[in-house]
């Protein structure tokens, strides 16, 4: 079960150089400070998602207040309400069909150039 925080944690991989860069994104995106961010190398990851850490590597993850948690391109849809602007993508992914075509796009971007691809020589 995931532990209640006051605002929505952003669980990824913290030895990712482009999921680095991207938690950088949207910690600049991020002026409010509405979100945490925890790597999922933090012993207090399988904690807060609730989720054994060989499925915290699969995608990033984003448990929201609610105590929900959410992968992939359904973290990203769910990050959006928090953040400034993030209005517009919120509503885009939420159209029907665009979610899994998003599902799609994030697996291949993950597979591409997150630490499995850069293993298998794919960068």
């Amino acid at each position: 079960m995931p532990t209640p925080r006051s605002r929505p944690v952003v669980v990824y991989d913290g030895q990712c150089g482009f999921c680095r860069r991207w938690i950088a994104r949207l910690r600049r995106w991020d002026r409010a400070g509405r979100l945490e961010y925890l790597p999922l190398q933090d012993a207090a990851a399988p904690v807060v998602t609730g989720l054994r850490r060989d499925a915290l590597e699969r995608a990033t993850h984003v448990v929201l207040p609610s105590g929900d948690v959410k992968a992939g391109a359904a973290a990203v849809r769910a990050l959006c309400r928090f953040l400034p602007g993030g209005f517009l993508p919120y509503r885009i992914l939420g159209l029907p069909g665009v979610l899994p075509l998003a599902e799609r796009a994030y697996r291949w971007i993950a597979w591409r150039w997150g630490p499995v691809g850069a293993r298998a020589g794919h960068r």
